[in-house]
């Protein structure tokens, strides 16, 4: 899973390392859909959630475009109720299934991360030693406060949820995790078609692999594939290459160690 990613999306930063060019029409566009009907177009923002709108880079013939695509890919139309079961990451070993028929093989891009944010337990957040008891019982306590404080400011009465009634380590708590290097996270996404007509209806997913070590032990079972640079061309192409090509540039990925913190974004 990526539960919510922080993007890079400043458009001559993609264009000056990744030569993307920028269709800077489509955000002049994506700016007025977004005043005008901000919840099925959110504000651009760095760190997105599902539903969300961020840059994706994808290639048309030799060049590589900037795409505004919607976190949460639609899987293949003769699904029954597809928009029931549209998804945000894509596991590398379920890539050749029906669900993903109308976008592995045929629509490929990545977007170009700084960090990532999971859900964990808590106890097996605990079990890694980098964030303490006391730090994980701050954080509940300011998400209780900021969440009564909105409540009260509403005029309704505060009561505490289900939730923030358990004990901390019964609970699940959001986690951060950074590249230990800084390095930009160049991940693959596949899309698809929602099948409405209009020019921001792509939908991408994250493809996912089993985790590094670190990321187990923080609690995570799935990372987001960390593309090599010189492997874009080839998963940007997948036009006359097998199912097996792409899967040898997926398994060739990036090695990398990442630390994992308290979100430091909101």
């Amino acid at each position: 899973m990526c539960y919510s990613a922080l993007v890079k999306r400043d458009l001559d930063y993609l264009h000056k390392n990744f030569g993307a060019i920028v269709i800077r029409h489509d955000m002049d566009d994506y700016g007025s859909a977004s005043m005008s009907d901000p919840k099925h177009f959110p504000p651009l923002h760095s760190r997105i959630y599902p539903g969300h709108y961020a840059p994706v880079i994808i290639a048309e013939k030799d060049q590589k475009l900037v795409q505004l695509q919607r976190y949460g890919a639609y899987p293949h139309p003769n699904i029954t109720n597809p928009e029931r079961y549209t998804t945000y990451n894509a596991r590398r070993d379920n890539l050749t299934s029906r669900f993903w028929s109308n976008a592995f093989m045929q629509h490929h891009g990545f977007i170009v991360l700084s960090g990532f944010f999971e859900w964990v337990e808590v106890r097996d957040l605990l079990k890694a030693g980098v964030v303490t008891l006391e730090q994980i019982q701050a954080e509940f306590t300011r998400q209780t406060e900021e969440r009564k404080a909105k409540i009260l400011l509403a005029g309704k009465p505060y009561k505490p949820t289900a939730t923030e009634l358990k004990p901390t380590h019964l609970r699940k708590i959001i986690i951060q995790f950074n590249p230990d290097d800084g390095s930009d996270l160049i991940v693959p996404v596949i899309f698809s078609p929602s099948g409405q007509q209009n020019k921001f209806a792509n939908g991408f997913a994250i493809v996912t692999d089993d985790p590094p070590s670190e990321i187990r032990a923080a609690g995570h079972d799935r990372c987001p594939i960390i593309l090599q640079p010189d492997a874009l061309s080839v998963w940007l192409h997948p036009e006359h290459r097998t199912t097996k090509d792409l899967d040898a540039v997926l398994a060739q990925r990036q090695r990398m160690t990442f630390k994992h913190q308290l979100p430091t974004a909101a």
